[in-house]
């Protein structure tokens, strides 16, 4: 990421920060009450009880199409597309957001005043079905971009009339400049090639459209409604105007959402954590959105263990900081589905480890087929993303814990190719290696334990991943730290709850430390009864100091004590 940052926007940041929001202003974030679990289609409001049906939801999308909003040249419906659906969702206390489909959702009569029509050789869509959607406007012609900036302001107009109650639902407005929510302007090349349009003169007419969506629902509005843009297709350019002009970077994240093990899922992370950190130099806040679509019910991964495959994603989200998850509307009113909107729930839009009162380490380990150090080359192959037998031979050999590579193929592309697999694929390309957490982490978790794949009951949410001892190679402490912030207080005593998720099987015992200031204490011994399901052992620990003076820098210890090896899936802490 560095190398896309020019020395111009280290100067916009340096400029910047004498004009910055005071922090407890409104518009620099979201409401904290708006983060969490939002349903993805299927919503019309056409169901009186939906609270009652989506107990875990916080927010249903306004997601409109410009053929219904605009059926005839200058005649606007935004009071039947947005009004009653918006009037839908205050009533049912949810919060949304706002987004307006174009291309491919124009209207004919659009094309009939002269815009260009530009068909795409699409066949199929992002879940392999066939589609003959494939008809886009150009949208660099003039006729186009009148119309097109023109809906804009008619919108903000419209939004900005709207009372209090109404318009403090909307948490923001995305920004669709061209296929749908996505970065760029076709699903598919352009069949006539006087249409392509190269990724800078797209970046410049994404920001044109960004100053208009800002003209209209910022500036001199009276609730200012923050913009969030697909970071996908962002670049140095677009992350400058974002830096320089807004005052929340809101961006949609859409691989941090579909589930996990998603292909350079670090790089992107890491990518993302930079700019979060320009940002917060500056004094402004950062706001992620992503969704889950129909691959859910579709794809082999997912759809053999659709709460499982929710509630990994739920943990992968959180660990990549997604604030707001889209969940497909169907899915949201299942039972089976509320533990991972209730955790994501739990943890959505808590970035700041001060205000927060909850942290959670979920154990897994991930094979990271680019990663030369765990896995050398003269043993594995080459890497390289296409490498099929190099992933092949990573899986085998941790075949022992579980782990193995069920569709190969789909392992050794992007995420859009990694959403399609048919089967569970343990080794990705740069995918995430270590937990997924939040404000806990454990220290030297490969040195100090072992990771273990589809362990437990196989329908259970729990037993995709797990970490756990292994006396045989010295692995019988495992230790973790919290994050420093999470207490202001270092050298005070403080109530927690303590949440141990682990696999009761066969017949050993380990025990949970902590330290009370003068040194460490046992908080309890936990004696296995070999039941073979997840058991939850939750403690209440009145006296705990978290100064990091337990062995290894540690501030909590899982040691074990006797017998079988034992394995875990969470750890979580929650403030009294």
């Amino acid at each position: 990421m560095k190398t896309r940052f020019t020395s111009a926007l280290f100067l916009i940041c340096f400029c910047l920060v004498l004009a910055l929001p005071a922090a407890g202003d409104d518009y620099a974030g979201i409401p904290e009450g708006a983060c969490g679990v939002y349903t993805w289609g299927g919503w019309r409001g056409n169901e009186s009880n939906m609270r009652e049906l989506l107990p875990n939801v916080r927010g249903l999308p306004i997601v409109m199409k410009w053929r219904q909003l605009e059926p005839e040249d200058g005649v606007y419906l935004f009071d039947e597309d947005l009004g009653n659906l918006l009037r839908n969702a205050s009533e049912g206390d949810f919060y949304t957001f706002l987004m307006v489909w174009v291309g491919p959702a124009c209207p004919e009569w659009l094309y009939e005043k002269g815009v260009p029509e530009v068909f795409t050789d699409r066949t199929v869509n992002a879940l392999g079905q066939p589609t003959d959607d494939n008809l886009y406007p150009y949208y660099f012609d003039a006729i186009y971009k009148e119309h097109f900036f023109r809906l804009i302001g008619k919108l903000g107009d419209y939004v900005n009339a709207l009372p209090d109650e109404l318009r403090k639902r909307i948490t923001y407005i995305q920004s669709a400049e061209g296929s749908t929510g996505d970065g760029q302007p076709y699903k598919g090349k352009a069949l006539d090639k006087q249409y392509d349009i190269g990724r800078e003169d797209w970046g410049r007419f994404r920001i044109e459209t960004w100053k208009v969506l800002k003209r209209h629902f910022q500036d001199g509005a009276k609730r200012p409604i923050p913009l969030l843009v697909n970071n996908d297709a962002n670049k140095g350019a677009e992350i400058e105007w974002l830096l320089k002009n807004q005052r929340v970077i809101a961006t949609k994240q859409g691989m941090f959402s579909h589930g996990y093990h998603i292909s350079d899922g670090k790089r992107r992370l890491d990518e993302w954590l930079e700019v979060c950190a320009t940002a917060a130099a500056l004094g402004k806040g950062t706001f992620t959105r992503g969704e889950m679509d129909a691959e859910l019910n579709v794809m082999g991964w997912s759809s053999r263990n659709v709460p499982q495959a929710l509630y990994w994603s739920a943990l992968y989200a959180l660990h990549c900081g997604l604030d707001h998850w889209n969940v497909p509307y169907k899915a949201c009113k299942v039972d089976e589905n509320q533990p991972a909107f209730i955790f994501f729930n739990k943890y959505a839009g808590k970035r700041d480890a001060a205000t927060a009162n909850s942290a959670f380490c979920a154990l897994r380990q991930g094979l990271d087929a680019a990663d030369t150090d765990a896995f050398p080359e003269e043993e594995f192959g080459k890497a390289k993303k296409q490498n099929i037998e190099r992933y092949l031979k990573i899986a085998g050999s941790f075949a022992s814990y579980g782990a193995y590579q069920g569709d190969p193929p789909k392992a050794c592309g992007g995420g859009m190719l990694n959403r399609k697999r048919d089967d569970y694929n343990d080794a990705g390309w740069g995918i995430l290696a270590g937990n997924y957490e939040r404000f806990l982490s454990q220290i030297e978790p490969d040195e100090t334990s072992v990771g273990w794949w589809h362990k437990g009951p196989p329908d259970h949410i729990y037993s995709r991943f797990a970490r756990g001892f292994e006396r045989r190679s010295g692995k019988t402490v495992m230790s973790f730290r919290l994050d420093p912030n999470f207490f202001a207080n270092l050298k005070a005593a403080h109530d927690v709850r303590v949440r141990i998720v682990y696999l009761d099987e066969g017949n050993g015992s380990w025990a949970l430390k902590y330290h009370v200031g003068k040194g460490e204490r046992l908080a309890a011994t936990v004696q296995c009864k070999n039941t073979g399901l997840w058991t939850e052992k939750e403690l209440l620990l009145r006296d705990a100091v978290f100064n990091k003076r337990l062995p290894k820098g540690a501030d909590l210890m899982l040691e074990h004590i006797k017998g079988d090896d034992m394995v875990f899936h969470l750890v979580e802490i929650g403030k009294i």
